[in-house]
């Protein structure tokens, strides 16, 4: 903090009420939090450098592939697109979402904040539910789930996929995780340890993620917990891409998610063998 800034938020201490000495004791408090942050990410760093590299390089890879096939569909007759056009156009912002979310979550991980990752990372799943029911049920609801965006409706305009009776009064979460094509089996254990995470639940406050004990109660930074949701943002990154690159079916495309597929299975080496040279000796 330099001078200037030092001698405004006094200034701002004094008019608030504090006293010079209680502005100090806070200023100083402030200096011990950044020089602690600075410690623990150059310590993060050394540690999982490659880790962090691997999840940047993950992110590029599809942010590439993504841009080249908006290209592709961009320069696609009109007669070939209109007829997907709106379902393309809902799972392409979906997918431009999760993966700023991504990019939030390897930041809260670089961070050592690993319950504040995994709590980003259930609104990704959630994104990639919603992302399937579209692709599986078409344009109606594709369109449906455009026009309700200038409205209050969260889950209603799931209605025009015709599955639910007309006596429904309100669609859930629930009802379109059980109809889309997403296996909720497999990813139930983690969502549930995102909704323990978000929700004020006993489990979320006594089992912090960040806690090699799971009882820790402070709210410090840890690099032990931060394997789990930068993996599993990147495994839901690669299928919400790649549930857009199926609308128009491209080469191409087929050949960016199978590389980046790979590159998934090489990320989680990485985080993996890190963990356990840290934390499993």
């Amino acid at each position: 903090m330099n001078i200037k800034d030092r001698e405004s938020l006094t200034e701002s201490f004094a008019s608030a009420g504090f006293s010079t000495i209680q502005a100090n004791n806070i200023l100083t408090g402030i200096a011990r939090l950044r020089a602690e942050e600075a410690s623990f990410l150059a310590k993060a760093d050394a540690n999982w450098s490659r880790a962090f590299v691997a999840s940047e390089c993950f992110y590029v890879i599809l942010s590439k592939a993504s841009k080249a096939y908006s290209k592709y569909v961009e320069n696609l007759p009109d007669d070939e697109k209109s007829p997907r056009l709106s379902t393309y156009t809902a799972l392409s912002r979906l997918q431009r979402r999760a993966a700023q979310q991504y990019a939030e979550i390897i930041t809260l991980v670089k961070h050592g904040f690993s319950d504040g990752a995994f709590a980003r990372w259930r609104s990704m799943y959630e994104l990639s539910v919603i992302s399937s029911f579209i692709l599986k049920y078409g344009e109606e609801v594709a369109a449906k789930f455009i026009e309700a965006s200038e409205s209050e409706d969260r889950y209603d305009w799931a209605m025009a996929s015709g599955v639910f009776p007309e006596t429904k009064r309100h669609v859930t979460f629930g009802d379109i995780l059980r109809l889309c094509d997403i296996d909720a089996d497999v990813w139930k254990e983690n969502y549930t340890v995102a909704n323990q995470t978000v929700h004020a639940s006993p489990q979320g406050t006594f089992g912090r993620l960040g806690s090699q004990d799971g009882e820790s109660p402070d709210s410090q930074r840890s690099e032990y917990g931060i394997s789990a949701p930068a993996i599993q943002s990147a495994n839901t990154l690669v299928l919400i891409t790649s549930m857009l690159f199926s609308v128009y079916p491209e080469q191409e495309s087929v050949e960016q998610t199978e590389l980046a597929v790979k590159w998934l299975g090489e990320l989680t080496d990485i985080y993996a063998e890190i963990h356990e040279r840290l934390f499993e000796k």
